[in-house]
């Protein structure tokens, strides 16, 4: 299985660090930068303004350096040829792990990287208090008062940014997951490719819509989109089942309803 990996990992190693450098190289950037047209209290913020384009795009980050390899395999036949060396579940599993590591590496690393560039190599923000105690008429912390984990956020920023990063790299993850899915059925690279991303984003509109917002997978990815009062403990793992609940639709879909098969038959 060892070497199984180690040449999977072969397959995919120059479009993932490609994707690593430029989006790490994005974060460091837009960590430093986009925050000196705000109010801030704490430094971590800088990171949190500055991620918000990476956010969005999360998906594809995750998706673009990976998805691709299962349909050009099947395209190309190439897994006939892998039958007599290796069991069709020890190379699917193998090539998983892969894909889904490699994302989750991926968007952790860049993900981290902002959070240090945040907190250690830009200036140090001078804070301004924006939030008014209505008892007292005196400038309060919004951080403290409103923000997702405030006293964290505050006391303890770099554990708040890794185990931030951490969660993120699980949900990248989750969305190389469903591209791999796609994959194994779909003769389309484009839908391959953005199907993810898509699903991102008619998810985060369709609840929207339905005024249940906290259940999106956008939130879950950056609770902050939200403000406090909206948020509870199933706000963080809703979008992420949900997601899962998707995935599942699309293997018993194509297996079951279609009958699809992902080795030629």
């Amino acid at each position: 299985m060892k070497n199984l990996l180690y040449l999977e990992w072969r397959k995919v190693r120059w479009p993932v660090l490609i994707m690593l450098m430029i989006a790490t190289a994005a974060s460091m950037i837009l960590s430093s930068t986009i925050y000196q047209n705000y109010a801030l209290e704490y430094d971590l913020e800088a990171w949190e303004v500055g991620m918000r384009f990476i956010n969005f795009i999360f998906p594809l980050i995750a998706v673009l350096p990976v998805g691709w390899l299962m349909y050009y395999e099947r395209k190309d036949n190439f897994l006939i040829y892998t039958l007599p060396r290796v069991s069709k579940n020890k190379y699917l599993l193998s090539k998983w792990i892969i894909l889904v590591g490699s994302a989750a590496v991926t968007m952790f690393v860049v993900m981290f990287a902002g959070v240090l560039t945040a907190l250690y190599l830009k200036p140090e923000i001078v804070p301004v208090l924006t939030l008014v105690d209505p008892a007292t008429g005196e400038l309060i912390s919004r951080v403290l008062n409103h923000h997702f984990l405030g006293e964290l956020f505050a006391s303890h920023p770099l554990v708040y940014g890794f185990l931030l990063s951490v969660w993120r790299g699980f949900l990248a993850g989750l969305m190389a997951t469903m591209a791999f899915v796609l994959s194994l059925y779909v003769e389309n690279i484009f839908v391959i490719l953005t199907g993810p991303f898509i699903y991102y984003i008619l998810e985060n509109f369709i609840l929207s819509v339905l005024h249940i917002p906290q259940y999106r997978l956008a939130t879950s990815f950056d609770p902050e989109t939200l403000d406090m009062g909206s948020l509870h403990a199933f706000s963080l793992v809703g979008g992420p089942l949900l997601a899962v609940l998707f995935i599942m639709f699309l293997l018993f879909y194509f297996k079951k309803v279609k009958k699809m098969t992902v080795y030629p038959s």
